[in-house]
């Protein structure tokens, strides 16, 4: 599972977000002692929140940080991504 979050929470206040929201996934199988690899690709989308006044998706800019791990609660790898 791949979750975004705003680098800095609170920058942005017209923009209702939770803490952090699920981005994207992948299921991948891996006996015992075995790694695996998953790509995760993660949507425009994820990225935009409804403008009610434009009727539209619209892209929030900015810097995020980006989790992956087995769960929300099993994140084990982070790194940041700048969208513009």
């Amino acid at each position: 599972q791949v979750y975004l979050a705003p680098a800095e929470p609170g920058t942005t206040p017209e923009t209702e977000r939770p803490a952090r929201w699920l981005a994207g996934f992948a299921q991948v199988e891996a006996a015992p002692g075995e790694s695996a690899e998953a790509v995760v690709r993660v949507a425009r989308r994820a990225f935009e929140i409804w403008d009610e006044a434009g009727n539209a998706w619209r892209l929030v800019p900015g810097d995020y940080g980006v989790e992956a791990g087995r769960s929300v609660r099993d994140l084990r790898v982070a790194a940041a991504v700048r969208r513009g």
